[in-house]
């Protein structure tokens, strides 16, 4: 006889949000980054060309989109209406897919459970609704990595990259350098460089100085901590430069952000 080999818990903390969008005007031109954790979104209806950290995304119905942490998006609504259903959730052991299949044709079954979820998240509060929001969720992640048309991860370094900004996001506080990521992981700044590369399309200064500013956002439009709290919260010790590097990011001061 076989032994029975456990099953840990599963990969889902807690789910933010599930919501169905519609955009009605074509034309409609967008500047956002996607929401902390992961965030998946399933195309319905429209057509969308879009930017996702430089890489160029063509979005049509049937479309699976997985983002990860705060990803720039830049993107225009080519043909209207343009419905997504979209879900946030927390999942700090799931690793996400390589960039290369980030985008990917969805099996039919998923808008149905993508519904399904939806309809869940809009009952009333209770422990039953909770229950079956996180169950349709695993069915979701389930059916999205076995679909048969999603191509092979690539066997590229992107997982490094994402172990690297991981162990980065718990030192947010401290100024960071690229001498000092390679040696906490052991590895050159040239290997270090392409990971970022490959999972992001950016270089990893630049990608952790997004997430900063990210955060600082966050933290300047919904908390009541000082500008000088915040530039020390993600790693500046002096204060002007935080906020010259958040009007070059944002297109204006913090303090415009504030209230």
């Amino acid at each position: 006889m076989t032994a029975a080999r456990a099953i840990g818990p599963p990969p889902v903390e807690s789910i933010r949000l599930v919501e169905r969008f519609e955009r009605a005007a074509p034309g409609f031109a967008f500047t956002a980054t996607s929401l902390p954790g992961h965030l998946l979104h399933l195309v319905v209806a429209g057509e969308v060309e879009q930017s996702c950290n430089g890489r160029r995304q063509h979005l049509t119905p049937g479309a699976l989109v997985w983002y990860h942490e705060d990803e720039w998006v830049e993107g225009r609504v080519l043909r209207a209406p343009w419905i997504y259903y979209s879900v946030n959730f927390f999942a700090p052991t799931l690793s996400p897919p390589d960039f290369a299949a980030r985008v990917r044709p969805a099996q039919q079954s998923l808008a149905a459970i993508f519904a399904a979820l939806h309809a869940a998240w809009r009952q009333p509060a209770s422990v039953e609704r909770n229950h079956l929001c996180h169950a349709h969720l695993l069915t979701l992640l389930a059916a999205a990595a076995l679909d048969p048309s999603a191509p092979p991860p690539p066997a590229g370094q992107s997982r490094l990259w994402w172990e690297i900004e991981a162990w980065a996001r718990q030192h947010l506080d401290r100024p960071c350098s690229l001498e000092a990521l390679c040696a906490a992981f052991h590895r050159s700044p040239n290997t270090v460089s392409r990971a970022c590369r490959e999972a992001v399309g950016l270089p990893p200064m630049k990608r952790l100085k997004q997430i900063r500013l990210s955060l600082a956002r966050g933290l300047v439009q919904h908390s009541d901590l000082t500008m000088t709290a915040i530039a020390s919260r993600i790693g500046y010790a002096r204060v002007h430069e935080f906020s010259r590097d958040y009007r070059k990011a944002f297109g204006h001061p913090p303090t415009a952000d504030r209230g």
